[in-house]
C-alpha cells in the first residue's frame, strides 16, 4: 500500500477501531438530512392534501353557483308569468265577450277588453323596466332606430317622420329598434 492510502485508512479509524470524528459527523449529518427529507415529504403531502381540498372546494363552489344561477333564472321567469296571468284572464274575457252572439254591443266589449289587455301588458313591462323608445319627431339614432326608408319632407334632415314598428329598451339597453321613416 502506498503511504497516502495508509494515512487515509489510519485517519478513518482510531487506534481502538472506532470511527473517527469525521465519520461521526457524517453519520449525524446523514441523520439530519434524513429527518429534513422526512419533514419536507410530510410538508409536501400536507400541501398536496390542501391543494386537493381547494380544488374540490372550488368545484363545489362552481356547481353551487351554477345551480343558484339556474334557480334565479327560473324564479325570474316565474315572476314574469305571474305578472302576465291577469293579462291572460282579460284576454279570455275579451274573447268570451265576442263569442256571445246575443250581445248587441259585442264589438264595444271586445274593444274595451283589448284596451284593458294593452294597459295590463304595458304595466307589466313598465314594472320590469321596459319602456318604448321615443321616435317620431326625434333625430335618427342608429343605436335606437332602424331606418326603413328616407323620404323627402319639410322636416329637418335625419328627423323621424313616421314609426312603423315601436322599439323598446330596458334599463338603457335596446331590446328592439324602432323601425322608422327618416326625412332627407
Amino acid at each position: 500500500m502506498t503511504d497516502d492510502v495508509k494515512s487515509r485508512a489510519n485517519n478513518k479509524q482510531e487506534s481502538n477501531g472506532k470511527p473517527t470524528a469525521k465519520l461521526k459527523s457524517k453519520n449525524t449529518s446523514s441523520a439530519k438530512m434524513k429527518k429534513k427529507l422526512e419533514a419536507l415529504e410530510a410538508e409536501k403531502n400536507a400541501l398536496n392534501d390542501r391543494f386537493l381540498r381547494k380544488v374540490a372546494e372550488f368545484d363545489n363552489y362552481k356547481k353551487r353557483t351554477e345551480t343558484e344561477y339556474s334557480q334565479l333564472i327560473k324564479n325570474a321567469s316565474a315572476d314574469l308569468i305571474i305578472d302576465l296571468l291577469p293579462v291572460l284572464d282579460n284576454l279570455e274575457r275579451s274573447l268570451a265577450s265576442v263569442a256571445d252572439k246575443d250581445k248587441a254591443d259585442n264589438f264595444e266589449h271586445f274593444h274595451e277588453g283589448v284596451e284593458l289587455i294593452y294597459k295590463d301588458v304595458s304595466k307589466v313591462l313598465k314594472k320590469r323596466g321596459v319602456k318604448p323608445i321615443e321616435a317620431v319627431g326625434q333625430t335618427f339614432d342608429p343605436e335606437r332606430h332602424e331606418a326603413l326608408m328616407q323620404v323627402t319632407s319639410d322636416q329637418p334632415s335625419d328627423t323621424i317622420i313616421e314609426e312603423h314598428l315601436k322599439g323598446y329598451e330596458m334599463h338603457d339597453k335596446v331590446l328592439r329598434h324602432s323601425q322608422v321613416l327618416v326625412s332627407k
